[in-house]
């Protein structure tokens, strides 16, 4: 570089994460052979909230371009299948309920994909926190999958343990994670669900693991970022959206393989006490 001075970033596979580093070097005069200054900086945090600022402009432009047209469409295809039902022979009647049935479908689809893009768009409000108690708004959740209670192992914190935390963003975490661990078993004959809430020193975790396939193993640096899923019909949004809401209540989350099978999502958050 220009007087000896150059500079490069580079990445750096740490664990199951990869750290972005950015390094500066200078050259130092000097007999019989010259030297040099290296200096090293972790712009990890950096690199990735410009990442996630652009990931969520690109996501909010694409809910408003998209949402837009949909419910015209969808009333569309209802008020043809309505107008023109017992005016057409049993063949194409059958063909018009097919097709508007599956605009139809297809719509609630695109709307469900405009829902994830509008939630990982959405801009914090750190107004709406409030002390949340986690066992309670954990069972809450688990509430609304009752036809996995016999394949979960559930282990909680005694008494009440409270984080600052904004619930409905909570429950989009929770709702995630297990709708993510439901998938990797769809095709167990046997699911489990390994749930934990724990006090480990200053932070709150919540684990939730499954005995699905795991990560795959180049996916697993990635697992975090926007549109990257192993789901044939998945948005790529759904881990996204969890680390977003996560940093946003000031914790962290962590993604693993287990030893023997399966993944497990740890979620870390700053602890606020116990209430009785």
């Amino acid at each position: 570089g220009r007087d000896g001075q150059w500079q490069r970033q580079a990445q750096l596979a740490v664990s199951n994460h990869t750290r972005a580093l950015l390094m500066r070097g200078s050259g130092l005069p000097g007999e019989p052979a010259p030297g040099c200054v290296v200096v090293f900086d972790d712009v990890t945090e950096l690199a990735d909230a410009q990442r996630d600022a652009a990931w969520a402009e690109v996501a909010r432009r694409l809910a408003h371009e998209i949402k837009n047209p949909l419910t015209p469409i969808q009333l569309s295809a209802e008020r043809l299948a309505v107008k023109l039902s017992g005016k057409l022979d049993a063949p194409d009647e059958e063909t018009l309920l097919r097709g508007t049935q599956t605009i139809v479908a297809q719509v609630a689809a695109m709307k469900h994909m405009v829902d994830d893009f509008a939630i990982y768009a959405r801009q914090p409000r750190p107004g709406r926190m409030q002390p949340v108690d986690i066992n309670a708004l954990l069972l809450d959740v688990l509430g609304l999958y009752e036809n996995l209670r016999p394949h979960v192992s559930l282990k909680l914190v005694d008494d009440n343990p409270i984080i600052q935390g904004e619930p409905t963003r909570l429950r989009q975490v929770f709702h995630n994670l297990l709708q993510n661990a439901v998938d990797a078993q769809a095709d167990s004959p046997t699911p489990a669900y390994d749930i934990a809430v724990e006090i480990r020193g200053s932070e709150l975790a919540l684990s939730i693991g499954d005995r699905g396939s795991g990560f795959p193993k180049d996916m697993i640096r990635r697992a975090f970022e926007p549109y990257v899923t192993t789901k044939a019909k998945g948005t790529g949004l759904g881990l996204a959206i969890v680390k977003k809401i996560v940093e946003e209540h000031h914790g962290r989350v962590t993604v693993e393989n287990r030893p023997q099978n399966g993944a497990l999502v740890t979620l870390y958050f700053p602890f606020e006490g116990i209430t009785n």
